[in-house]
């Protein structure tokens, strides 16, 4: 196992000691890990990471621009640093004004990622061995714990820089898990409990969305995949970030009524009983589309944006009727709405309702299946 010494440099932010120092472009795999996001695993599970995958577009972009600036004699500079952690280190800044790195305990990279992998594509697959000594910036943050590199993330990606929405709710979900919720804004809270809804929804192997949404450490399955497997062609077919997004008027509203039960906990509950049995009852209307989803859209966009808020209308009809928000009691309502079991009309290809593509047409589409249910 290697060790590095580098130079370094120590300031302090409000209480939190920084590094400032350099590394060779081929130092960084070795010197450097990335905690990935799992939606396999629990929210509390110590092994949870909180970074997106990595995207090999991103990454080939990266090593063909250094090509291409090597090819035609342009000067490369990139002055942004990579921002690593020393959790679980001892890397201090020594009396002669170094630091000692050791690739047994690698360091997390809190922001980079793509960076460091673009290096290492280019050295290593591109053959652009001239950047292997290529002098990255780097600034080690001091004194965080993981929820720390957590909220730092959020703050570079999700606040600084544009970061899937889904994965800055599923960092806020981690933050509760482990420091409560009063460790984030009461103003955030629906992301944490609409975050655990879709997580629930998609690994219920009963239910109706069962492995039917892109999670943020997921991608859509290849066409070598869905040839392999004929049936994950209707598979992952909706983002998590617009299933979140058609979440929060319900959260909302249950949270209002349901004000005995503020708990996050009691939230989560009340919201994935009534959404479970609200998309349960639209099943057994119109099974087809459950069975062949990608070829419709009632799953995908317009279908989860008008039908969410359809159900929003139709939970306050049941709280007002004294019913319960069950399948049965959605059944029975429901049972006016003919659009919803008229599978052509959901057709991905030539249906009617395909054509309502944007945010306003979602909501025109959402009043014209009110209309129908109050017939």
């Amino acid at each position: 196992m290697k060790t590095l010494k580098l130079p370094a440099l120590e300031l302090r932010q409000n209480g939190t000691r920084l590094l400032i120092t350099k590394m060779r472009a081929a130092d960084l795999p070795h010197f450097t890990k990335i905690d990935h996001y799992d939606a396999s695993k629990e929210f509390d599970d110590p092994t949870q990471g909180y970074q997106r995958p990595e995207e090999l577009t991103r990454i080939k972009k990266f090593a063909n621009w250094l090509r291409k600036e090597s090819e035609n004699g342009g000067k490369v500079r990139m002055p942004t640093a990579l921002l690593l952690s020393a959790r679980n280190s001892d890397v201090t800044l020594s009396p002669d004004g170094t630091i000692t790195l050791k690739e047994s305990n690698r360091l997390p990279l809190v922001d980079g990622q793509h960076r460091q992998r673009g290096f290492q594509f280019a050295i290593d697959d591109k053959g652009l061995t001239q950047f292997a000594d290529y002098e990255v910036p780097v600034i080690i943050m001091q004194d965080l714990d993981k929820i720390g590199e957590m909220k730092q993330f959020k703050i570079v990606n999700g606040e600084v820089k544009s970061v899937r929405t889904d994965l800055v709710n599923m960092i806020l979900t981690q933050v509760v898990e482990k420091e409560g919720e009063d460790s984030i804004n009461s103003s955030e809270i629906w992301k944490v409990v609409v975050s655990h809804v879709v997580k629930r929804l998609n690994s219920d192997t009963d239910g109706p969305w069962f492995d039917k949404i892109v999670m943020p450490d997921q991608r859509t399955y290849s066409k070598e995949e869905q040839a392999a497997d004929p049936s994950l062609e209707h598979k992952r077919i909706a983002r998590a970030t617009s299933f979140m997004t058609a979440l929060k008027p319900l959260e909302k509203y249950v949270s209002e009524v349901r004000a005995g039960k503020d708990s996050v906990e009691g939230r989560v509950e009340d919201l994935f009983k009534a959404v479970d049995s609200f998309w349960r009852a639209i099943r057994k209307q119109n099974p087809i589309c459950f069975v062949n989803s990608a070829d419709y859209v009632m799953q995908k966009t317009p279908g989860i944006f008008a039908l969410h808020q359809l159900c929003l209308v139709v939970m306050k009809d049941m709280y007002k009727g004294r019913r319960d928000w069950n399948e049965d009691g959605f059944l029975h309502m429901l049972a006016s709405c003919e659009e919803i079991g008229e599978a052509d009309k959901w057709s991905g290809e030539n249906g009617e309702f395909a054509r309502y593509g944007s945010m306003k047409g979602f909501a025109e589409l959402a009043d014209l299946l009110e209309e129908s249910y109050r017939a």
